[in-house]
């Protein structure tokens, strides 16, 4: 009867250590697959560039974030959408349907496309159940600026609570510049969208300035102020022989504290 009870006890005490032990191996599989960053690895090189060397407070802030990047009008071709894909998949990591990611791609028009239009409004909805880190849009088609500002309104304060970056917007000038922190453009630009060419731009890289601004956008945790420092730091995405200089509208002649030009 002793060995009995004994047996008992020792029985029951397994069983609770193996359910203690199972219930903690599914929070890690969870925590695993719905993080935006990579889980620790011994093998090094299975984690992206740019995410091997993070502090522990930024892994802590983006942990379970996207980053959001549109490419639009001028990158929204195969080879374009390839190259650039390929390299934030390299240094960030790209999500899939398959795997976690830093990045989240969405391209302009076939990622909004709604019962058979195309319907650039519905960026709200594509992000919708995402906690985002912070947004760039490169080539920016006609009515972004009203699905952020959809976005803008769903926020308590009224604004985007992550930085929104525009660059080689073709969209209305105003509402790019009310809508993100900064617009930037190439020289010579005018306020027609019929005038405008984005997919050419001298010895450009346009991945390079999407990973600088990546990583810049890692470390932010807020959206820019719209002072004075505004030109430097968007300087400071652009290689060092390009000039960044502040967009003056051709009609008024007024500068814009936001939105800015290089050669």
């Amino acid at each position: 009867m002793k060995y009995n009870t004994i047996f008992r006890f020792v029985l029951r005490k397994l069983i609770i250590l193996l359910a203690i032990a199972a219930l903690f191996s599914c929070k890690e599989k969870k925590l695993t697959v719905s993080g935006s960053l990579p889980a620790n690895s011994s093998q090094d090189e299975n984690i992206p560039k740019k995410l091997k060397n993070l502090s522990p407070e930024t892994k802590a802030y983006l942990d379970g974030k996207n980053i959001v990047v549109v490419l639009g009008y001028g990158y929204n071709d195969e080879e374009h959408i390839t190259k650039i894909t390929q390299s934030l998949n390299d240094n960030f990591g790209v999500e899939t349907e398959e795997k976690s990611g830093l990045i989240s791609v969405f391209v302009y028009p076939a990622d909004f496309m709604v019962a058979g239009k195309e319907r650039i409004s519905s960026l709200a909805d594509r992000i919708e159940d995402k906690t985002l880190a912070g947004m760039i849009i490169l080539g920016s088609p006609e009515g972004l600026h009203i699905a952020l500002s959809k976005i803008q309104d769903k926020s308590e304060d009224g604004k985007i609570p992550y930085p929104v970056f525009t660059l080689f917007s073709q969209d209305d000038v105003l509402g790019s510049e009310s809508t993100s922190d900064f617009v930037l453009d190439y020289a010579h630009k005018t306020n027609t969208i019929e005038n405008e060419v984005t997919d050419f731009i001298p010895d450009f890289d346009a991945s390079l300035i999407l990973t600088n601004a990546i990583s810049k956008i890692m470390e932010l945790r807020e959206p820019l102020k719209a002072d004075a420092n505004l030109i430097t730091f968007v300087q400071s995405l652009l290689e060092k022989n390009r000039t960044v200089i502040h967009y003056v509208d051709g009609e008024t002649g007024l500068q814009s504290i936001n939105h800015f030009i290089f050669e």
